[in-house]
């Protein structure tokens, strides 16, 4: 009797042996698996600091709004820290498939709940990236007709300031999808003027007293081509056309100055600029 007590006892404690002895491996496994994915963390973090600087850096150096940075830096930040996580996941055995089908619904659920804040968002993105235009530049937008010089460039939005001190909002999906002309994106501006002289004026004289304003001109780049042609002939005059290059700084006050000069200038060589003129011929029947 005693023998058999001992023996139920001895397997009992060999059991007992076993299952702590497969705890403790467990344990052991999983904290060393645990003990990796902190060390596999700590580096990711890192990386993922280094990434963040590089984008912040880029950011700043093409002049983006602190505002934009911030949001552009959470962004990031966001999404380069999902995919440590889903990596970390996957070492532990968690399938990761179910874990982008759930991030890749819930991504399709937003995106259709805000299609069109993503769409400019998307817009602002590519307009970051591809700077057709800049902070200060003056544009041109086709199709709704607006321009003027661009004050802010949101995520969402690009802000532009009118001639006339007026603040135009134009979405980014808007700017990134149609024709944008940067009249400011070169130092030095093409800058045309056309003038009416009457038919009865010499046109060599009109073309060298423009050839000499031009040439007395401080605003005038002279190391570039200057053009005085014959543009047309019109039905009142005849149109004498002027090209010559300024900096984009100076283009409207160069303008205004020049159309100025050129009127002083004719009215000192005696040249006319005509004006519309009608002539009524009157018959008399009765002669």
């Amino acid at each position: 009797m005693q023998n058999e007590v001992a023996q139920d006892v001895t397997k009992e404690l060999t059991r007992f042996q076993r299952y702590t002895g497969s705890l403790m491996d467990n344990a052991l496994n999983t904290g060393t698996k645990v003990l990796i994915v902190i060390i596999l963390f700590f580096i990711g973090r890192f990386i993922i600091n280094g990434i963040r600087k590089l984008v912040r850096k880029s950011l700043e150096r093409s002049k983006v709004d602190n505002g934009n940075i911030g949001f552009i830096d959470a962004t990031v930040k966001v999404i380069l820290y999902l995919l440590l996580i889903g990596l970390l996941a996957g070492y532990f055995g968690i399938e990761t498939a179910s874990i982008v089908a759930l991030l890749g619904s819930a991504g399709l659920t937003i995106g259709l709940a805000f299609q069109g804040s993503l769409s400019n968002f998307a817009g602002g993105m590519l307009i970051l990236l591809t700077k057709p235009f800049r902070i200060n530049d003056f544009i041109k937008v086709s199709g709704i007709e607006a321009e003027g010089t661009v004050d802010e460039i949101g995520m969402f939005y690009t802000r532009l300031k009118t001639v006339d001190n007026r603040s135009i909002v134009i979405p980014n999906s808007v700017l990134s999808n149609t024709t944008v002309t940067n009249l400011t994106f070169y130092d030095v501006r093409k800058l045309e003027i056309i003038v009416s002289v009457s038919y009865g004026s010499d046109i060599d004289k009109v073309k060298n007293v423009l050839k000499e304003l031009l040439e007395g001109e401080n605003y005038v780049i002279r190391s570039k081509e200057m053009q005085i042609f014959v543009n047309s002939l019109a039905s009142s005059g005849i149109e004498i056309g002027m090209r010559f290059y300024v900096k984009k700084s100076e283009y409207w006050t160069s303008r205004w100055k020049c159309l100025e000069n050129i009127k002083k200038a004719f009215d000192e060589n005696g040249i006319d600029i005509p004006f519309n003129q009608l002539d009524v011929h009157i018959e008399n029947p009765g002669s």
